[in-house]
């Protein structure tokens, strides 16, 4: 992990990531505390800060920061000439596009963090960043709570993203996925509890990606209580007779066969096997 040198009294940690590229091995994450004069100044100084880093690991495939630009995780893409502590708060996740793009409408500011000499302007009573308020930390709630005030319903998921070379999805959901951010903020969550800004269970990993999937060709459930994946049942068992004297190859055509017949269903499969092993173990009992 690497950190800018921490400057000034209120130093910005905040989360960077780039997966534009197809191979996963060329993407990163950085999670960086950022001084005072890069909150202060424009975003393409963090684009910079970021790439200057990036290129020192990827000399053969460099980055150009002037092709790209910050966009906050289920928010607004920037301009490289924004000021980044009026678009970005602390403990804000971005990642690094590519590509032109024309918003719609100016992206709102974030409400200053110090208020000023000036009477505040009033602001609606639904404002979600108004001062006493927190953002839930809960897989896929992100919403503003007061942590003070009554317990705030939420809707959450139960384990962590996975960010795949373009696809997106909830581990605990692997069937819904997405391949653009405001497809995948708007999955629905598979849980509901109440907003925390330190929810317990939550003190792995924000978000899974390739190393995690490395070896699967396919999405599987990540979280902890998901049952095992048949494929890798099927392997282990491969292994196993294969440690004892058994043919490889004998096995790759006995469970191929058993597939064919299965109408590929894998799990039927593994179940065969185990009818067989557990009818010859026991005849000899």
């Amino acid at each position: 992990r690497v950190r800018a040198p921490v400057c000034g009294l209120a130093a910005m940690k905040v989360t960077l990531r780039f997966e534009e590229a197809e191979d996963t091995e060329r993407h990163m994450t950085l999670r960086l505390t950022l001084p005072k004069k890069y909150q202060s100044g424009p975003t393409k100084d963090v684009v910079k800060l970021f790439v200057d880093h990036y290129n020192k690991k990827h000399t053969e495939n460099p980055l150009d920061a002037s092709s790209l630009h910050l966009k906050v995780v289920g928010g607004n893409h920037l301009d490289l000439d924004a000021k980044l502590e009026d678009f970005v708060a602390a403990g804000d996740e971005c990642y690094l596009l590519g590509g032109d793009f024309t918003p719609s409408s100016a992206p709102a500011k974030r409400p200053a963090a110090v208020a000023s000499a000036a009477p505040p302007t009033p602001k609606p009573a639904t404002d979600a960043a108004k001062a006493g308020k927190v953002r839930c930390k809960r897989f896929g709630c992100n919403k503003y709570f007061d942590p003070q005030g009554e317990p705030q319903e939420c809707v959450h998921h139960k384990a962590p993203p996975i960010f795949h070379e373009t696809a997106k999805w909830w581990s605990c959901c692997p069937d819904r996925k997405a391949y653009d951010w405001e497809e995948f903020m708007r999955i629905p969550g598979c849980q509901k509890s109440t907003c925390s800004a330190t929810p317990e269970g939550q003190e792995g990993k924000r978000f899974l990606g390739g190393h995690d999937l490395r070896g699967d060709n396919a999405p599987v459930r990540l979280d902890a209580d998901a049952p095992k994946d048949p494929r890798h049942k099927l392997d282990e068992l491969r292994r196993g007779v294969i440690a004892v004297g058994v043919d490889g190859a004998l096995f790759e055509k006995v469970w191929g066969k058993l597939a064919a017949e299965m109408d590929g269903d894998i799990e039927k499969v593994c179940g065969v096997f185990q009818a067989r092993f557990s009818h010859l173990l026991s005849s000899d009992l």
